[in-house]
């Protein structure tokens, strides 16, 4: 099977996807009605919606501000949604400079990413840290070996341990 380079082709797509965080101080309505901006936007674009999420009402890890026209806004919340598209790469400049000049947009991040769903459905099981998973191959008798002698194993211990 021959590998085939789309990187320098005219035409080729890249899967996106853009998170973004809205402004706290938006009405219920606004919230919806720019999610769907935001799409409208992409779409106009020349890009391919895959998924999306509406945006949610998050608390923020620590204090954001955003300076409009000389007035800084602190958001200690936000509204976060995202946005899983298929574009052009020439196209994205366009995307960039209009959340740039959006008002209503606290942050965002555009990244490359694949069509495929990537979000994990459950939470993830760590395994404690005292607990040790013993091996099949490794056995442990249940009882000591006949013919040793418990005397034996009491001087072998005390040669082992250093005084």
């Amino acid at each position: 099977m021959e590998n085939v380079d789309t990187r320098g082709e005219v035409g080729a797509t890249t899967v996106y996807e853009l998170s973004y965080l809205l402004l706290p101080a938006l009405a219920a309505e606004e919230i919806s009605a720019k999610g769907s901006s935001l799409k409208n936007l992409i779409s106009k674009t020349g890009g391919e919606l895959i998924s999306f999420e509406e945006p949610i009402l998050i608390d923020l890890a620590y204090p954001m501000v955003k300076v409009i026209q000389t007035i800084r806004h602190k958001a200690g919340s936000g509204y976060f949604g995202w946005i899983k598209f298929e574009m052009e790469k020439s196209n994205i400049a366009k995307i960039k400079k209009a959340l740039d000049n959006d008002f209503n947009v606290l942050r965002y991040l555009i990244i490359k990413t694949v069509r495929e769903n990537t979000l994990l459905l459950g939470k993830m099981k760590m395994q404690k840290e005292g607990r040790v998973r013993k091996e099949e191959s490794e056995e442990i008798p249940d009882e000591i070996p006949k013919g040793v002698i418990a005397e034996d194993i009491d001087k072998s211990i005390d040669d082992l341990v250093i005084v």
